[in-house]
């Protein structure tokens, strides 16, 4: 298993020649598979003209390189429209909020493991709970419901599925899937209802959102500005964001 960022400056290596092809610029996530698809290589131009390799054209990820059998396999992006469909997504997954299947709003996530053995698919994610900053712990992939622009949903019973030891963790999760809606490139459970929350979960909210800034404007139901972008968000603005059912607008959408 390897971290993202383990992987990110490595050497690609091509077996055939013995020589090094470039260095791995980032990685693509296929939120759909909840895998990296794609390996973008380091050549100091564009990101919409760089050049990827297949995810199934990854030999290896060791410790000093990622192999791969010829630098045949390494094409232009422009080249391979799924690869550019994943990249516009922009789905990051590092940093992303992590909510609950009944849309508790519990931490972010750190950084993402990989299973280099089994078509890169994502194996467990960095968890840093609201709760506790300091103590990272593993989210297994079975446990995620969602991966999305803005949050990934989890099972609702998450936190007793945390490890501290990737060791722990087995291979060949699938995901258990959910019904899901898409809003604004944000995939939430259909069962979240923002109007509904309990006085713990809405705590929490006002806890994580307090002192933060909207980055994008609200709207009421009628189309009415309610919150601007760049509103500091305090007890008062969180109160009017409650009374019009929007909370989950401020959650979506704050830096």
């Amino acid at each position: 298993m390897k971290k993202t960022e383990e992987v990110i400056g490595l050497p690609i290596i091509s077996i055939c020649d013995g020589e090094e092809v470039g260095k791995v610029k980032g990685v693509i996530v296929n939120a759909a598979k909840g895998a990296v698809d794609y390996v973008v290589v380091e050549n100091g131009i564009q990101i919409l003209n760089a050049k990827v390799i297949s995810a199934k054209d990854v030999i290896g990820i060791g410790e000093y390189a990622l192999t791969i059998e010829n630098e045949a396999v390494i094409n232009d992006i422009s080249k391979i429209p799924a690869a550019i469909d994943h990249l516009q997504k922009n789905i990051p997954v590092k940093g992303t909020r992590v909510m609950t299947k009944k849309g508790s709003l519990i931490g972010e996530i750190g950084d993402i493991y990989v299973d280099e053995d089994n078509s890169c698919s994502i194996f467990a994610l960095e968890f840093i709970s609201i709760k506790d900053q300091k103590n990272i712990r593993l989210i297994p992939r079975e446990s995620v419901i969602t991966f999305g622009k803005n949050l990934i949903v989890v099972q609702e019973n998450v936190e007793s599925a945390l490890t501290d030891d990737i060791s722990k963790l087995e291979s060949g999760i699938e995901n258990e899937g959910s019904d899901t809606i898409q809003i604004n490139n944000t995939i939430i459970d259909e069962n979240i209802e923002s109007g509904s929350m309990s006085e713990l979960m809405e705590n929490k909210h006002r806890d994580f959102l307090n002192g933060k800034r909207v980055s994008k404007t609200i709207y009421d139901n009628e189309g009415k500005v309610l919150i601007e972008e760049d509103t500091l968000i305090d007890e008062d603005v969180f109160d009017l964001a409650k009374a019009y059912d929007k909370v989950i607008d401020l959650v979506m959408n704050n830096k």
